[in-house]
């Protein structure tokens, strides 16, 4: 029979197991960081993948690229503008025009996902100290070694 206080710190461990899982291999284009479903349409993740892929654009640019009427493009651009994954800002060539260009978070969003999930346990690791890193190495092959057995 197992003793009921390793079953709840199995649960522990499942729950923590779980949780890296998820901090891993998902990221969020969110400002504030809602993993949740984005909710985007297709046209405002086409919209997105324009100014990341070839980037920043007038909105006449836009509508262009996604074949698109200006007046709908800039409905998308105001809706994403409003979620805080696009800025209008003043091009510094020609005052006369705003150019539109994904904010960090899209941008950390995108690096993630190439990065992959060694880019972000990376970039956790080089913030830790020495002795956070080691604690996190031995427990891990201490779990190992006891999964194992």
């Amino acid at each position: 029979m197992v003793d009921n206080t390793a079953f709840r710190d199995a649960e522990a461990v499942m729950a923590h197991l779980r949780a890296l899982r998820q901090e891993l291999l998902t990221t969020s284009i969110e400002p504030t960081g809602d993993q949740a479903r984005s909710g985007l349409t297709a046209p405002q993740i086409e919209l997105i993948r324009s100014l990341v892929t070839e980037g920043s654009a007038t909105v006449t640019e836009l509508a262009r690229r996604l074949s698109l009427s200006h007046s709908t493009t800039s409905g998308i651009v105001d809706r994403l503008q409003a979620r805080g994954l696009v800025t209008r800002e003043v091009d510094v060539n020609d005052r006369r025009f705003t150019r539109v260009q994904v904010t960090e978070p899209v941008q950390g969003y995108t690096r993630e996902i190439s990065e992959g999930p060694y880019g972000r346990l990376t970039r956790a690791l080089d913030a830790a100290s020495p002795a956070e890193r080691k604690a996190v190495l031995d427990g891990l092959e201490t779990l190992r070694a006891l999964l194992s057995r």
